[in-house]
């Protein structure tokens, strides 16, 4: 027994003397020419790139301005970071991890030699291939914005494709040759899916002209790793998810939704990078000008900010949340226009708002005389009523949410030539509950809604009046005819 427990104690000893993680770094660096900095500052990214990174620590100049020293004992996240001098004008970039021990001197023009710390000198090696690939990538970017022929345009886009393609496999070819480290998990988050050359058909043999499309989609986060939080500390991640979800995921919210929940289930046991997307959502939904989008955010704040999802918020930052949704959840698109009693500006009798039509479509405007775009976007819906949407039977129901006895109205419906069609109505009683019933906190804010006052339109810009209307009257005629 005594030599069992021996056995076992000796085998701590060993694990705890050899196979235990080594916390901090030590970065050394040796300026090739001597910099007039007191101190210089390793610092990160944090989902984006430049402009935006976070100082990670600071070292002193010594030796005539020539070297300065990097040390911590402490646990870091590892990722790319940066060595920033010359008053913040000049850095460069190192990978940097728990352990890691680097040596590196600058040369006259301040870039980096890595001479201990075998990543970051297959980084050195690898970035000098990729640079050495731009210069003709610019010349071939450049023959093609200056193509005055489509031969020379296709040419040119050739080239450049081609180049792009080299880039690809380099990055490829060190990642399969050196698995599992650093460099090859920044490397594979970089990767895009190569597009499928031959062409794909449908069962009945036509093309399916949107497989290219969706083989993208379906493999455009192949090769990122949502488990390794280290990919925080690089300018990767909020690039990926602006095109991902702004240019590749339908915008609609059942669509939206699902991307979420699945890109956030991925990245559940990576808290940085779960942080980090959850952020970037709750930001884009919120703030995006698709139409519909915001319907997403109420997802969000009802399926986890409100569930303590979101763990790094407290619950006055999560009430500021959950205020937002309120105020957006009553007028998402597909729901009833919310019930609002206003007066009418001509006769000052009570009003309600969605009882005012009686039309296919009614265009809900909410203006001030004191708001510059919508003193812009107002003349628009006047001439494209008079010259379109009295036509297609469209009633519009007129808002001014800023009113001065009604004169200075009459005065820019006189100057817009708008008739006594309009229905205008106000809020004379300052119950104020157009601003949360509709989202009206800032103007204008332009509804479409249908003649049972389903809101098929929202927040649009007046060119994109009579698109949705003649998309939803398309859309409710091909329902009909299923």
């Amino acid at each position: 027994m005594k030599r069992l427990l021996l056995g076992a104690v000796m085998g701590l000893f060993a694990l705890n003397s050899f196979g235990q993680k080594e916390f901090g770094y030590k970065v050394e660096v040796t300026f090739k020419q001597p910099i007039k900095d007191k101190k210089v500052y390793l610092a990160h990214y944090f989902g984006k790139g430049l402009p935006t990174i976070y100082k990670l620590d600071s070292a002193v100049v010594e030796n005539g301005g020539t070297k300065a020293v990097f040390q911590k004992k402490d646990s870091i996240l590892g990722g790319l970071h940066l060595v920033m001098f010359d008053n913040y004008s000049r850095f460069f970039h190192l990978l940097l991890d728990n352990g890691y021990t680097i040596r590196v001197e600058t040369d006259t023009l301040g870039r980096a030699h890595f001479f201990e710390n075998k990543i970051n000198q297959d980084f050195e090696e690898e970035e000098h291939k990729l640079v050495a690939l731009q210069k003709p990538k610019d010349k071939w970017r450049k023959a093609y914005d200056n193509a005055k022929t489509k031969s020379d345009s296709s040419k040119a886009e050739k080239q450049y494709q081609a180049l792009l393609q080299q880039e690809k496999d380099l990055k490829r070819a060190y990642a399969a040759s050196h698995p599992g480290n650093l460099l090859t998990l920044i490397f594979n988050a970089m990767d895009s899916p190569d597009l499928p050359k031959k062409k794909h058909f449908l069962p009945n043999g036509k093309e399916d002209t949107m497989y290219t499309a969706r083989y993208y989609k379906d493999h455009y986060w192949e090769k990122f790793d949502f488990t390794d939080n280290r990919l925080i500390k690089t300018g990767l991640l909020d690039n990926r998810l602006n095109e991902y979800f702004s240019n590749l995921v339908y915008p609609i919210p059942d669509s939206i939704n699902y991307e979420m929940d699945k890109m956030l289930a991925k990245a559940e046991s990576a808290k940085e990078i779960y942080k980090y997307i959850l952020h970037w959502l709750g930001n884009w939904t919120v703030n995006s000008k698709m139409m519909g989008v915001d319907a997403s955010f109420v997802y969000l704040v009802e399926n986890y900010y409100g569930k303590g999802k979101a763990f790094w918020l407290d619950s006055a930052a999560i009430a500021k949340y959950q205020e937002r949704a309120e105020q957006i959840a009553p007028n998402v698109l597909g729901n009833k226009a919310p019930k609002l009693v206003m007066q009418d500006i001509s006769t000052l009798k009570d009003v309600e708002i969605t009882e005012a039509t009686h039309s296919p479509y009614t265009v809900l405007v909410f203006w001030s005389i004191t708001c510059g775009h919508c003193m812009t976007e107002m003349p628009k819906i006047a001439e494209m009523y008079r010259t379109d949407l009295k036509k297609m039977g469209v009633e519009v129901i007129s808002v001014p949410v800023t009113v001065d006895g009604g004169n200075d109205i009459r005065k820019v419906y006189d100057e817009w030539k708008v008739t006594d069609d309009w229905i205008t109505l106000v809020d004379l009683k300052n119950t104020r509950e157009y601003l949360h019933l509709y989202d009206a906190y800032s103007t204008p804010v332009i509804y479409v809604l249908d003649k049972d006052k389903i809101i098929v339109g929202k927040k649009l810009a007046a060119s994109s009046i009579i698109p949705i209307i003649e998309y939803d009257m398309e859309h409710k005629n091909r329902k009909k005819k299923n």
